[in-house]
């Protein structure tokens, strides 16, 4: 389930795309994470949420003409993996079960996404515009009471209250003394 790992796995630094593309310029960075996925001992069925036509068409073409990975792509996934695994993203998957038991209505993996975007495009995206603008309708991160029930419900683990005071950092100023 989730080999994309909700989507963040297509929505990789330039550096890292720029591995996978150098090795299979016609192959979509979705196709090598079910690759990846369906490739792996006792794998049977491999879960892919998808949004968009282009998205659904992608993986049946990787699966109509479904090849094991080689070792060689092997390797060039791992170059990928520690290149990805050296950039200090939030690793949320964007479940959002943590979502329905905030006391405050946080809209946490949405608010994740955007320091994540934040992060990997190293401040020349949109994201303190796309801060600015989720919370106009929802609470910000710093509303968090840290109860830790998104904790409690995090199928990855997170230690989301920490991370929440992470994304405050990142776009919420606080007034001078």
């Amino acid at each position: 389930m989730e080999p994309c790992k909700g989507g963040t796995l297509v929505e990789v630094r330039e550096d890292v795309a720029k591995v996978l593309k150098n090795a299979e310029p016609e192959a979509s960075l979705a196709s090598w994470a079910l690759r990846y996925s369906t490739s792996l001992d006792g794998i049977i069925t491999v879960l892919s949420g998808m949004s968009t036509m282009e998205q659904m068409e992608d993986n049946v073409n990787t699966m109509k003409h479904f090849q094991p990975l080689s070792q060689m792509e092997r390797l060039v996934l791992e170059t990928a993996r520690q290149r990805l695994e050296n950039v200090d993203t939030i690793r949320c998957t964007g479940c959002r079960y943590c979502v329905a038991g905030c006391l405050q209505g946080i809209q946490i993996p949405d608010l994740f996404r955007i320091a994540n975007n934040e992060i990997i495009y190293q401040g020349k995206g949109d994201a303190a515009r796309r801060y600015a603008n989720i919370t106009k309708t929802s609470p910000p991160v710093s509303a968090c009471v840290q109860c830790r029930k998104c904790e409690m419900a995090c199928p990855q683990h997170l230690p989301v209250t920490e991370l929440l005071r992470r994304v405050a950092g990142m776009f919420e100023t606080t007034p001078e003394s």
